[in-house]
């Protein structure tokens, strides 16, 4: 999950930024490789890398320059690009969540760490910047240590602040295979946030990957009535249900049957 989190961080920085056209890109990345177009792609880019040299870039095709160059993976010029737009914006959040992240993807986890220092210094409680650090730690074999201090900023933090921060914890401790841990934070989550799905799924997602289906069926529904849709068709709980092997119906009979679970 952390894996799918760094994707995620990666598309919520661009998003900010008006990239756009970046998070098309990276959802059809798979197709846009199966169609062979990746030389095409690769065209493009040195057409504007070119253009880049001479000056003549525009703040369109810079866009479009960055948003390939994070497609095909070539994270080190990547950073060439953004660095005269972050000199532009200095104190724009996505654009520095964005460099950090890229700079641990080059693997400068120095540079990313100097950089996400700063960012916790204006923004110690942001989830973005909380979720990269913690990246930053697992790349430089420091898990042990995250956990411990996540588990400390989890702990000082009131309940019904701390949502965020718990759900990362828990998502590193399964990643330490600490799985019974994890359950019990999420289930820690659910309790504290009771109109919030989220700790719900991810708990449904740690039984399922332990293989205790009527467990993810009852969480599955749980999570539906959280999300306001009662025995209603719900994409994602349906989705979820079917990659999984249940029928959609017999989780969303969850809903339903257990208010009358007492009745003879």
């Amino acid at each position: 999950m952390l894996r799918a989190r760094r994707s995620l961080l990666l598309i919520t920085a661009l998003a900010a930024a008006g990239l756009a056209g970046w998070i098309a890109a990276f959802s059809l990345a798979p197709q846009t490789s199966a169609r062979g177009s990746r030389a095409v792609v690769d065209r493009e880019v040195s057409q504007l890398l070119e253009q880049l040299k001479q000056g003549n870039l525009d703040g369109q095709e810079r866009q479009q320059l960055l948003e390939r160059l994070l497609l095909l993976g070539r994270y080190s010029e990547a950073v060439l690009v953004l660095q005269p737009w972050l000199d532009q914006q200095p104190g724009s959040l996505s654009l520095r969540l964005l460099m950090a992240d890229l700079l641990r993807l080059t693997g400068d986890s120095a540079k990313a760490t100097r950089e996400l220092d700063q960012l916790l210094r204006l923004h110690p409680n942001n989830p973005e910047v909380l979720q990269l650090q913690v990246l930053v730690d697992l790349q430089e074999g420091r898990a042990n240590a995250a956990i411990k201090r996540l588990s400390g900023q989890f702990s000082a933090r009131a309940k019904g602040q701390r949502l965020e921060l718990g759900l990362l914890l828990a998502d590193l401790q399964r990643q330490g295979d600490q799985t019974e841990a994890a359950a019990a934070l999420y289930m820690q989550l659910a309790a504290e946030a009771p109109k919030d799905a989220r700790p719900l799924l991810a708990l449904a997602m740690l039984r399922q990957e332990q293989g205790r289906g009527k467990e993810v069926q009852a969480l599955l529904g749980e999570a539906r009535e959280r999300r306001g849709q009662g025995d209603r068709p719900d994409s994602l709980i349906d989705e979820l249900a079917s990659s999984w092997g249940l029928r959609a119906a017999r989780v969303r009979a969850e809903t339903t049957v257990r208010p009358s679970s007492d009745k003879p």
